[in-house]
């Protein structure tokens, strides 16, 4: 479903609805109020351990990585957050060309900040080939 064409984004389409209104602050995120208290302590002391998000499909794993990511690195969320996805970016060449770059590329963050790597849905077939 498509927002309304006021929201459009000035590139020819419109934000669909779950984009325009995703949350941005983990303190926006509802549900499992452990896992959100959480995430709410990286974000406040900007410790951030890797981490893996499972559970059932919808329930706000990519959502709230997504949030967490946005708090952590503010402005620069852009140029700092690769999000590859199992149904896009699959095999070796993945790791060696998108990660090994995208790691590689200097931007600038606050102390203490680091850039991040979010592998969506990687039990689909993302990791499979790449066990070394």
């Amino acid at each position: 479903m498509a927002a309304s064409s006021s929201s459009s984004s000035g590139h020819g389409y419109e934000v669909p609805w779950v984009e325009k209104y995703r949350p941005t602050q983990v303190a926006d995120i509802v549900g499992n109020e452990d896992a959100v208290s959480g995430l709410q302590v990286i974000a406040r002391d900007g410790n951030m351990p890797n981490l893996i998000l499972a559970g059932p499909p919808g329930t706000g794993k990519t959502t709230s990585i997504l949030a967490l990511a946005h708090e952590l690195l503010g402005a620069n969320y852009k140029e700092a957050v690769l999000e590859l996805n199992a149904s896009d970016d699959r095999g070796i060449d993945v790791v060696r060309n998108k990660i090994k770059m995208f790691a590689q590329k200097k931007v600038t963050l606050a102390p203490g900040r680091h850039k991040i790597i979010i592998l969506d849905e990687a039990d689909r077939t993302l990791l499979a080939p790449i066990c070394w």
